[in-house]
Parts: structure tokens; C-alpha cells; sequence
């Protein structure tokens, strides 16, 4: 959250930039070489490539991520955003009704305890909101409107807690209004500035919204790449559509829940808060197997009983995925996997070793499984004897 551009929006989820450094210099990548991330997320892997001068192309399916990793690599002259940030603090004044006022949990509501946001600050956001559409340049467009989004959960009564959103301690007290949330515009905005002038997008990436399982058999501008650096949604039941689902309505890329089920048909099924396409697959390697006959023979100490599906299920995307980038990788190209471990039934299941017997079914060559660090879970009833979870990089590479 320190380093210029990558600041501009707190991702969770989101790697070092350190690390796709490290994959660059490994992988010996020539700035003329394509580096490409299949889950691109914040884009920590286009930005990166982005300043440091290479080729990179970032698939995403959740299009609020997709927009936040290609408005951190857009630029606009300091003028420009002064005159914009003056009109949007001044929209910002005005009474605007927003479409979420009494949807869902967004607002105060009749029979509602709590709300995600005060009236206040969805009417100066939505203010705001109205007066980009005035903007002629589509890159400052896209920087003052993460700016509002950013501004708008800032100003959020709850916060990100795991796979929920927590309502602070005492939100009631904080009392967002119009004039903090104009604060918190006038500093996004002063960052985005001060980042500008600081530094230089060598080279625009190339930003795709949409299901990696199909544009990686479909789209031939990723042919030949010399790098794959990416993390793949976790095997933690976590739903990042949800997760982000406050900023997906923010941003009008969703208009209603119907809209929202529809990402989550096209995400990695990572998750059971979607009736998936039965998965079929199950030669995935021994440990795959040991994982299977645990969860299958403890099915009482799952939190949901399709969760032995939902572990099939996702590694059978993952084969896909690897599948897909045998085809389309260059020959001495290399693949990073940035996973972590899970736990079901207490069982630790050991994703990163069974990925790398996957990648090795693929076509892949494996070349290491690096610990990254240990991850301290949450005790829960399900799992109680699992207190840590392994985080590794896996590398693969096309040639011996």
C-alpha cells in the first residue's frame, strides 16, 4: 500500500509486485516477450510489467477488478485532474438519489439494523458519479471514478473480514456524511496525482474482462507467451463476486443480483454459492485421491455437503487453466501459481502439491514449490486441529 499506483486501491488478495519482479528476472523475459495473468485481479502483475517496460496482457472475470487494474495503469495531466477534482467536489454538494438508496442492505431501510452506507454518502458519491460522464478522456474518466468508488468505501459502514464484509465498531458513532467522503475524494486524488508525476507507464498492458477457461482457448493474442504469473481464486469457499459486491453496484457493473449470479457462473469454482456444471474429472494424482476418500468419508464435519464437488470441481478448472497455457506457451516459457492450502473435515488438503501433479498431467514441467509464508487460520468447529496454511509459489516451465 506503499508503492506508487499499486496504493490506489487496497486488494486483499492482491501479491508483491517484488514477486513478479523475481518471476521476470527468472524467467529471463525480453520487454519484446508476453507476460500474462489469467486471474488478474488488482493487476499487480500488468502494473508491474506496465513500469517496468514489458508486453503483459491480464484476463479478469470480476469487471470491477478488471476496471481497478487497468485505471491504475491510465495517466492524465495534473491540470486537468484539478479542474475535474474542483466539478466533482461541486457535484458532490448536490442532492442526487442513488439507485441503492433502499436496495438491499445499501441504505437505512425500514426493518433494517444496520446499512452499508449513510444517505449522505451515497447521494455525494452518486452527485459525483453523474458529472464523469462529462469527461471527454476515457483514461481521467476511469481515474476519478475509482477515486469516488475508493472514496465511497472508505466511507463504507462495514469493512472486508475474510469472506464478509464486518461492521465496524461503533459505525454508528463515525457518522459518514457528504463531507467525509469529500475528504477522502480530495486525498485519492492528491495520491493519483503525486503517482502520476512519479511514474511512467512504459508499456499499457492489455486488460480482458472476462471467464480465463474460455479467452485462454479462444483469443490468439496471448500465443506464445514467455511468462505466466498469477494466483488463482483460493480452495476456501470464499466468493470474491460478493466479496466485491458493493463495489460492483458502486460502479454500475452490476444492476441487480440476477446480473451478479451471472459472474459467478463464469468464476473458477471455487466456491458453493452457485449451482455449477457437475464436474467429471478425478485422475488428478494420488494426494488428489487421499483428499477425496477424507472429505467424502466425513461428510458430517463439513460445513456444507457439496463441498467434496466443490474440491473436484476446482481442480478440474485448474487442469483446464494449465491445460490451456501448455497450448499457448512459448518453449522455454514458465508459469508461477500463487496458492495456498486449505482445510476441510481438519484435514489439510495440500493444494500446492496436488496443483503440481496436475501441472505435471498438463504437460508442464514442475521446477519448485517455494513455501511463501504460513497463513494463521481461524480456529472453527470443522477444522479445528489446523491452526496454519501453507502459502507457496509453484513454477513450472515448458522445457526440461
Amino acid at each position: 500500500m506503499s508503492v506508487p499506483r499499486h496504493r490506489w486501491y487496497f486488494y486483499k488478495e492482491g501479491f508483491s509486485p517484488l514477486l513478479v519482479e523475481k518471476a521476470i528476472e527468472v524467467a529471463n523475459v525480453k520487454p519484446e516477450e508476453l507476460i500474462i495473468d489469467p486471474f488478474n485481479g488488482s493487476g499487480t502483475t500488468t502494473l508491474t510489467s506496465s513500469l517496468l517496460g514489458f508486453r503483459s496482457t491480464g484476463i479478469e472475470v470480476n469487471p470491477f477488478t478488471s476496471f481497478l487494474s487497468d485505471a491504475k495503469t491510465k495517466t492524465s495531466s495534473t491540470n486537468e485532474i484539478n479542474r475535474w477534482r474542483d466539478s466533482l467536489m461541486l457535484a458532490s454538494q448536490k442532492k442526487a438519489s442513488s439507485p441503492l438508496m433502499g436496495y438491499s442492505t445499501f441504505s437505512k431501510a425500514p426493518g433494517l439494523e444496520k446499512w452499508l452506507f449513510n444517505d449522505d454518502v451515497l447521494m455525494a458519491f452518486e452527485g459525483a458519479w453523474a458529472s464523469t460522464s462529462d469527461v471527454k478522456s476515457r483514461d481521467l474518466r476511469k481515474l476519478l471514478r475509482l477515486s469516488l468508488i475508493s472514496s465511497a468505501m472508505q466511507n463504507c459502514n462495514a469493512r472486508r473480514d475474510g469472506k464478509c464484509m464486518k461492521y465496524k465498531e461503533s459505525w454508528k458513532r463515525l457518522g459518514y456524511d457528504r463531507t467525509s467522503f469529500q475528504e477522502r475524494l480530495f486525498q485519492n486524488i492528491e495520491v493519483i496525482k503525486e503517482d502520476i508525476n512519479s511514474t511512467n507507464i512504459k508499456k499499457a498492458p492489455q486488460i480482458i474482462n472476462g471467464d480465463s477457461r474460455t479467452i485462454l482457448k479462444t483469443d490468439r493474442s496471448i500465443d506464445q507467451f514467455k511468462l505466466c504469473i498469477t494466483s488463482p481464486p483460493y480452495l476456501n469457499t470464499f466468493d470474491y463476486t460478493d466479496i466485491y459486491r458493493p463495489e460492483l453496484f458502486l460502479g454500475k457493473f452490476v444492476k441487480d443480483t440476477q446480473q451478479l449470479y451471472d459472474i459467478r457462473l463464469k468464476t473458477v469454482r471455487s466456491h458453493i454459492q452457485a449451482k455449477w456444471k457437475s464436474p467429471e474429472q478425478l485422475d488428478f494424482g494420488l494426494l488428489f485421491q487421499q483428499v477425496m476418500s477424507h472429505v467424502n468419508a466425513n461428510r458430517d464435519a463439513l460445513m456444507d455437503k457439496s463441498i467434496p464437488t466443490m474440491i473436484q470441481a476446482y481442480f478440474e478448472d485448474i487442469y483446464g487453466v494449465l491445460k490451456e497455457l501448455r497450448l499457448k506457451a512459448s518453449k522455454d516459457a514458465q508459469v508461477w501459481f500463487v496458492v495456498s492450502n486449505s482445510a476441510y473435515a481438519d484435514l489439510e488438503v495440500p493444494v500446492d502439491l496436488i496443483i503440481g501433479d496436475i501441472g505435471a498431467k498438463a504437460g508442464w514441467f514442475l521446477q519448485e514449490i517455494g513455501v511463501l509464508r504460513y497463513l494463521k487460520r481461524r480456529k472453527t468447529k470443522y477444522s479445528p486441529s489446523v491452526e496454519n496454511l501453507r502459502e507457496s509459489v509453484i513454477v513450472f516451465s515448458a522445457g526440461k
